[in-house]
């Protein structure tokens, strides 16, 4: 199946660290991943074309819902050239032209987003991509095709009666796993300290707070909801809202982004609440596009490393 997509870059949508979900697995210039379409298990290989996103399933699904999660996944309905047009109203063309085709990464299980957010907290992106795959090959189903696994993210309910630390999994840690090991503690899984916030988190989502109620709420009620809920401070609220929730207005603040947005205006010195707040006013419902774009630009051309000192 080819879906028919005009300034796309999978490559690059795939690798910017955007923190719904771990990348895909990349095999031979596609990516791989595993899929509920109408609650069947379904892996799915995703490949550019030419101006077309080809769509290989691994099972006999309907392909009208299949296509639809793939749009939704990569944000493929939405009109990038306005982004294009808003950067350069804004001052900002110079995103444009190393990141051009970047989308965003949505996140196809909203729980796993979540938690991939809450274990990305002051984590590495390898760290935190290696703990969610972990946590998927803990306690998620495992699906055998074509001779290779894939793995649903666990429920709720599941990850709630989860052990935090168990030592017998701490000294396996170090050593190669087979491929049929499963942890039984989250700490093992590299979590650190954020294990008891994913366990609390999943026992709230699975008893008291029903995430589809998320999708219907506007911005601010949805991410005073978010604020609730163990280890999710601001940043990882507003991760969640845009990646899980496709909610656009969100601006995700951490210190990078701080020091972004203070080097491209020197005379502000801004705090993480007047960035925020200078987001809403300034960018709008085009705000997590914006920070996803000026990271990016960020990381590309070198100004991270001069802003690390």
């Amino acid at each position: 199946m080819d879906i028919p997509v005009r300034e796309f870059d999978l490559e690059l949508t795939q690798e910017s660290g955007q923190t719904s979900q771990p990348p895909w697995k990349r095999v031979d210039g596609a990516f791989r991943e595993l899929l509920i379409i109408g609650g069947v298990p379904c892996p799915v290989e995703v490949r550019a074309g030419d101006e077309v996103l080809r769509v290989n399933p691994y099972s006999d699904v309907p392909r009208k819902p299949l296509k639809k999660k793939i749009e939704y996944i990569f944000d493929l309905k939405f009109e990038i050239e306005d982004l294009y047009s808003f950067l350069e109203d804004k001052g900002l063309s110079d995103t444009i032209q190393s990141s051009r085709g970047l989308r965003l990464f949505l996140a196809k299980d909203p729980f796993e987003c979540i938690i991939s957010s809450i274990a990305s907290a002051n984590c590495s992106i390898k760290r935190w991509t290696r703990a969610v795959d972990d946590i998927k090959r803990g306690w998620g189903d495992c699906h055998l095709f074509r001779g290779e696994r894939f793995y649903t993210f666990p429920s709720p309910a599941t990850l709630a009666g989860v052990e935090e630390e168990s030592l017998e999994d701490l000294q396996r840690r170090e050593d190669k796993l087979p491929d049929d090991f499963r942890f039984t503690d989250l700490r093992s899984c590299g979590v650190g300290y954020r294990a008891p916030y994913i366990r609390e988190t999943s026992r709230i989502l699975s008893e008291e707070l029903d995430i589809s109620k998320i999708h219907r709420m506007d911005y601010q009620d949805a991410r005073e909801v978010l604020l609730e809920l163990p280890g999710v401070g601001p940043k990882v609220a507003d991760c969640i809202l845009l990646y899980g929730f496709r909610k656009t207005e969100a601006f995700p603040v951490d210190v990078w982004v701080r020091r972004i947005m203070n080097h491209l205006y020197p005379d502000r010195n801004f705090s993480a609440r007047e960035i925020a707040e200078f987001a809403a006013r300034e960018y709008g419902e085009m705000a997590g596009y914006v920070q996803l774009y000026l990271f990016n630009h960020a990381r590309r051309s070198g100004l991270l490393e001069k802003l690390r000192g």
